[in-house]
């Protein structure tokens, strides 16, 4: 399964304890996955609704009584779905409960608003496996409800975007602290704790890359400064011969001919006494200093 299927899997096992958050849940569930067919409301199976059926299940099992009778079956399809009809007995004690627009007044209290917004994730919600991207949206059938959502979401301070996206709008975010604030306030805290590892996990690789570039460029340029300083070395062995340079840079140049790969530190403590890596770099200076000056006796 995918990352986001697991979280709504966690989700559906996530029940209100209040009556009033399992009703808001419910029309949350009835406004991102359902469509008026006549005078009902039919939450038909998709992939995306299939766990929002399981869920809507469960609510009216809790909150109204009602078990298998919602349950039709489309022959064609051999695939189950739910009528929100008036003429199915107790589901006129649910509709009366919610609706299907926008149900602000369900949603005075934090409580109702959590659970509102976890099943708008359960119906109409995305989240990215955190080990690839952090993505997380919700798609809306208008703009209306988009904006809704949004105002439901800053409510606890997590600022969205929406977009236009065919004939639907999408509320989304892209950054892991707002996608951790979204998943602790619909109380997916197994998928909280996961997208937190995986932020480790990333956090570590790309500190492992960075020092591994690091090195990377390091060494290139270790390479570079050392054929630089063998090139300086050899002009003035085959121009004026080693011999003209005083007898610690004599020292030095030698050694760098005789160990072209070794690190200034190496370097140093091939002397005797040893010298530190600023004071081969400084030598190495000096010498470079002295082939300078023959390039441009030279004219190259």
């Amino acid at each position: 399964m995918s990352f986001s299927t697991d979280v709504k899997e966690e989700l559906l096992n996530s029940i209100p304890h209040d009556r009033h958050c399992r009703v808001s849940e419910l029309a949350a569930i009835l406004a991102f996955a359902g469509k008026r067919e006549g005078g009902s409301i039919r939450v038909r199976p998709t992939t995306e609704t299939q766990t929002a059926i399981r869920k809507c299940f469960t609510l009216l099992n809790k909150t109204f009584n009602i078990n298998t009778d919602v349950f039709k079956k489309d022959i064609d399809k051999n695939k189950t779905y739910i009528d929100f009809d008036s003429s199915t007995p107790g589901m006129d004690k649910v509709l009366d409960s919610i609706a299907h627009e926008a149900p602000l007044y369900l949603l005075t209290n934090d409580c109702c608003k959590r659970a509102y917004l976890r099943g708008a994730f359960i119906s109409a919600g995305f989240i990215n496996d955190p080990l690839k991207a952090y993505h997380l949206e919700f798609v809306c059938m208008d703009k209306a409800m988009g904006e809704m959502l949004k105002e439901l979401l800053y409510d606890f301070d997590i600022e969205t975007k929406m977009v236009a996206r065919k004939k639907y709008y999408v509320v989304y975010v892209k950054d892991a602290d707002t996608i951790q604030d979204i998943l602790n306030v619909i109380d997916a805290h197994k998928a909280l704790m996961e997208l937190v590892n995986a932020r480790i996990v990333k956090d570590v690789r790309n500190s492992i890359n960075r020092q591994n570039n690091c090195l990377v460029a390091n060494s290139e340029k270790a390479v570079k400064a050392g054929s630089r300083q063998l090139d300086d070395i050899i002009l003035i062995r085959d121009t004026e011969g080693l011999e003209v340079l005083p007898k610690n840079l004599r020292e030095i140049a030698e050694l760098r001919l005789e160990y072209p790969g070794d690190s200034l530190a190496e370097l140093g403590g091939l002397l005797d006494p040893p010298v530190g890596k600023s004071g081969i770099n400084h030598r190495l200076r000096k010498i470079s200093e002295y082939a300078e000056r023959i390039r441009a006796v030279k004219g190259d």
